[in-house]
C-alpha cells in the first residue's frame, strides 16, 4: 500500500469544500490577530466561496460596526495573507444568512 502526501490529502478534502487555495483558510487561525480579541468575541469567520470571506456577527450593533470597518480588515488580511486570496468580505447576523 502506497503512503499518500498529506498536502495532497489535504488538498483534494478542501477541494471537496471547493476551497482552491489553502492559503485562504489561514483567515480562520488568524482571525484575532486581523480584528483583536474584543471583536473576534463578537464575528467568526464562517466559509469562504469564491474568494469572499462570509463572517457570522452575533449582534446588529457590532454587524454595523464592521460594515464600518471592512476595508481596514480587508487591508489587514492582505497584510497577513498572499494578494488577491480574500477578495472580499461580506458580515451577515448570526442565523440570518
Amino acid at each position: 500500500m502506497a503512503l499518500t502526501p498529506l498536502q495532497k490529502t489535504l488538498a483534494r478534502v478542501l477541494k471537496g469544500y471547493r476551497i482552491n487555495d489553502l492559503e485562504s483558510i489561514k483567515v480562520f487561525s488568524l482571525w484575532k490577530q486581523i480584528v483583536g480579541d474584543k471583536m473576534a468575541d463578537h464575528c467568526q469567520p464562517a466559509r469562504i466561496s469564491g474568494g469572499i470571506l462570509y463572517v457570522e456577527v452575533d449582534d446588529p450593533v457590532w454587524l454595523t460596526q464592521l460594515r464600518y470597518m471592512k476595508i481596514d480588515i480587508q487591508e489587514k488580511i492582505a497584510e497577513r495573507l498572499k494578494k488577491d486570496v480574500i477578495n472580499d468580505v461580506r458580515f451577515f447576523l448570526k442565523n440570518e444568512e
